[in-house]
């Protein structure tokens, strides 16, 4: 299914910083055909390597 991204929040991680072996991830507010929303969380990475913003259309 493809979604609209409606929105990104980075994950906050605080003063202790990303856990060790982990990667630092996002809440993406996802919007599909018929206007229902949901949150996912993804890793930055995968956005920055696929130029996914706001407004981006996203097929997973």
């Amino acid at each position: 299914m493809i979604y609209k991204v409606k929105d990104i929040y980075d994950e906050d991680y605080g003063c202790e910083g990303v856990p060790e072996n982990s990667e630092p991830m996002c809440m993406v507010l996802l919007c599909d055909e018929d206007g229902k929303e949901k949150w996912v969380k993804l890793a930055d990475s995968y956005l920055r390597e696929n130029n996914i913003d706001v407004g981006s259309n996203i097929n997973i």
